[in-house]
């Protein structure tokens, strides 16, 4: 369709437009990025991938599509065609694109031709950015490291959320203080400072991630960015539940119907008491609680 008519309920539907390239007569695979943040798996190239990484940590970006889709120019530099690495779609809309170095093969456009999109790209309303790398090599590290426990916690875990955060609440405890007062001898402190690298990740708790962290780095959260608590869960609270995510759609008393997203693990919708779903759910920070489009899930199915 023209660019002129492509509007954001339609990309962000859209599917990678090459799963593979062709370099020298052979096929080679994209590789694939779980996004944990929209529950989508973007195709990446090697160029992109630290971008991706970047995109998953930043709560304003809810979808994350590669190679999204083809643009071609009836005739000029872009008549054979261009394929962005990456397209970004924030929660307020904004459109991003973004490309890498190129590395082999069909993945190198011109100059040429990269000048010609990047003019399309701007004149539609959108955002094109050339990515070369990370600007701060200290924030990255950090994000990097935290992303390895971006995953929801263990049950027996996930019940240290709360008090973690009502105990950075009222003041600025450094790792260490936390971790004191939450270990004992059924809860280890390796398994303490698991849950604070997953609610730094998640944003329930900030610090500044332009320094390294050690163990006197302190820990501050806000209010307004907690994720809700059980006692707090209603109709439209997104939850994570095991692989799946979904959305509480009936309160019946203590008893809550959860709509799960559709997924390659299950998808329809499941009755709990709240008791046991605050054992097996928690629920998605609140930066993250308003979906894009609330009829489009982000888990994309197998």
């Amino acid at each position: 369709m023209p660019v002129t008519d492509v509007d954001v309920h339609d990309l962000v539907r859209a599917q990678p437009w090459r799963r593979h390239l062709t370099y020298r007569g052979e096929q080679l695979d994209l590789g694939i990025y779980a996004a944990i943040s929209t529950g989508q798996n973007p195709v990446a190239t090697d160029g992109i991938w630290e971008r991706m990484e970047l995109a998953d940590f930043d709560p304003t970006v809810r979808s994350m599509i590669g190679q999204p889709f083809k643009l071609r120019a009836e005739q000029g530099p872009g008549k054979a065609g261009y394929i962005p690495d990456l397209m970004l779609i924030s929660s307020d809309g904004t459109i991003t694109l973004i490309d890498s170095s190129p590395t082999a093969g069909e993945l190198c456009p011109s100059e040429r031709v990269l000048d010609w999109a990047e003019e399309v790209v701007n004149a539609r309303g959108w955002t094109y950015e050339w990515w070369t790398g990370p600007k701060d090599a200290q924030h990255y590290t950090n994000i990097k490291a935290l992303g390895g426990f971006c995953r929801p916690m263990h049950p027996v875990q996930q019940a240290l959320i709360e008090p973690t955060l009502s105990l950075c609440a009222d003041a600025e405890l450094p790792i260490h203080a936390v971790e004191k007062s939450l270990t004992h001898e059924k809860m280890p402190q390796p398994m303490v400072r698991a849950v604070i690298q997953h609610l730094l990740w998640w944003g329930d708790l900030t610090t500044d991630l332009h320094r390294p962290i050690t163990t006197g780095t302190r820990l501050r959260t806000d209010a307004a960015a907690r994720r809700p608590a059980p006692d707090q869960w209603d109709v439209g609270t997104r939850l994570v539940l095991g692989h799946d995510r979904g959305t509480i759609v009936r309160c019946e008393g203590d008893d809550l119907v959860v709509g799960l997203d559709p997924s390659g693990f299950g998808q329809g919708e499941r009755s709990f008491s709240r008791h046991d779903l605050a054992e097996k759910a928690t629920a998605l920070p609140t930066a993250y609680q308003r979906p894009l489009l609330p009829a489009q899930p982000f888990t994309v199915p197998r």
